[in-house]
């Protein structure tokens, strides 16, 4: 007997551009808002499947015979639903999906939700594939759509309305945020095949390794960050996160967790509850996560390491002051040279992100900028080019001074220049994103520094495939001139 199913969440296929660094050093990571969904809707006696076709196919012609074995295992009628996730970089991937999936079943509804379809409702429903938008958080809104309730009734979804063959565009009211996500569900991580996901390489230590996601919300207002939870900020507790893990080592053998919080020490008392509950229970597992300069101090940085923090990632964005005043990134770069240092001293290894391309950059600052950097000495760098994402302050200015350069979105990566500025042509923004990549980790001291902290094979495995894979794209670029 076949299993009934309401709901398939579909992870489109998609990769990097070819001018991307991510297209040589990264795999893709596992869609964990389709497994924080589908554990929701699965509570609540809804079926839901979840199928990444990063891992199932190789291209969109294997489709059509992808579906007909899914038809084979699981009792797909009309009335089942398919859900897809867009982001603005790969939304041309998700509505090609969409096209396949109406192609195939023409009678089946199709959802759209994430964050482009989240601040871009209009454009995603005009596309003909799709019925419906769920904007923002996607579990309340899903369920009572898919339990049949009034459309006309349930917030935060968008949707066509047909009068007299003319199709208006609906947007009900806002759904209110879930104050307390610890009502929520283990993600459903049992739904992917969790040994075919792998961190950016020179991003883990341990393997298998994992992603985990323990807040919603961000309360910064840097212009060019997309939030699309908005700026109030719910966190799982610190005994929420401590049985995850237990979770993810009891039946995935993990080995280490990164988590994908914006600002993970944000909440400072839940993360040395978490430490310590990790220390007293003897849990060994190595992790990393994202932070910010001012969220971070030394006792905490200490208690961190103690209980398997083994790198931190810390969003510097840049080293002059107006840039970063005008990009709304409020930091102090004192304070951001004297954690750097302080994070080395406890034995953590930092990264640090840098954005190319600001409004008001120049190749003078940027220049100044890889000086700072060799001053601060990260063992790590990651450099994107700035990006307008629709949601975002920096996409509103960009789009009502006329500086978009494409609404390609494809083109909206973080490796190609999308966005006219006063200081710099978009063909030096794109060469400062290689110049800065190549002169920041080729280096004679950068390498010795990077041998001497090798901790374990695994590490020096990563280092070795990062360091070839780099100097093969960039002798690529140099020829491909």
């Amino acid at each position: 007997m076949k299993n009934s199913v309401k709901i398939i969440l579909l992870n489109p296929l998609f990769e990097y551009s070819r001018k991307s660094i991510y297209n040589v050093i990264s795999k893709h990571d596992p869609p964990l808002g389709l497994i924080q969904l589908s554990a929701y809707l699965n509570q609540n006696n809804v079926s839901a499947l979840v199928i990444d076709l990063n891992v199932e196919i190789s291209n969109y012609s294997e489709l059509p015979n992808f579906f007909k074995n899914l038809i084979s295992q699981y009792d797909i009628t009309e009335e089942t639903y398919f859900g897809i996730p867009f982001l603005t970089t790969f939304s041309k991937n998700s509505y090609e999906l969409a096209f396949f999936i109406k192609k195939m079943f023409p009678k089946n509804k199709i959802v759209a939700g994430g964050a482009h379809a989240t601040f871009m409702p209009n454009e995603v429903l005009e596309n003909e594939n799709i019925d419906f938008v769920v904007r923002g958080e996607g579990e309340i809104t899903t369920l009572e759509l898919l339990q049949g309730k009034n459309i006309n009734f349930i917030d935060g979804i968008s949707y066509k309305e047909i009068n007299d063959n003319e199709i208006k565009l609906k947007h009900n009211q806002c759904r209110k945020r879930i104050k307390d996500i610890n009502i929520l569900p283990i993600p459903d991580y049992k739904q992917l095949k969790i040994e075919r996901y792998r961190p950016v390489l020179g991003s883990y230590k341990s393997l298998p390794a994992i992603n985990i996601i323990t807040s919603r919300g961000c309360p910064g207002k840097c212009t060019f960050c997309c939030r699309t939870f908005g700026n109030y900020t719910s966190f799982l507790n610190a005994e929420k996160i401590f049985d995850i893990i237990k979770y993810l080592i009891n039946n995935f053998n993990v080995k280490q967790v990164n988590f994908y919080d914006d600002t993970f020490t944000l909440n400072k008392k839940r993360v040395i509850e978490l430490c310590r509950l990790i220390i007293s229970n003897n849990i060994k597992i190595d992790w990393t996560c994202f932070s910010r300069v001012d969220k971070v101090d030394n006792d905490l940085l200490k208690l961190m390491k103690r209980a398997g923090c083994y790198q931190i990632m810390y969003g510097i964005e840049n080293f002059n002051s107006d840039v970063l005043f005008d990009i709304n990134k409020k930091i102090n770069i004192e304070k951001a040279f004297e954690v750097i240092k302080l994070t080395k001293s406890n034995k953590i290894n930092t990264r640090v992100s840098l954005l190319i391309g600001n409004p008001k950059d120049t190749t003078d600052i940027l220049d100044y900028n890889l000086q700072q950097l060799r001053k601060m000495k990260p063992d790590i760098v990651v450099f994107n080019i700035t990006t307008p994402f629709p949601g975002t302050e920096l996409f509103n200015w960009a789009k009502s001074e006329n500086r978009l350069l494409t609404e390609d979105w494809s083109m909206y990566d973080g490796k190609q220049a999308v966005m006219k500025i006063d200081g710099m042509s978009e063909k030096q923004i794109y060469n400062y994103y290689h110049k800065m990549y190549f002169k920041f980790y080729f280096r004679l001291a950068f390498i010795l520094v990077s041998i001497k902290n090798i901790q374990n094979f695994t590490i020096l495995i990563s280092y070795i495939k990062v360091f070839f894979l780099l100097l093969k794209f960039f002798i690529k670029r140099i020829f491909s001139r």
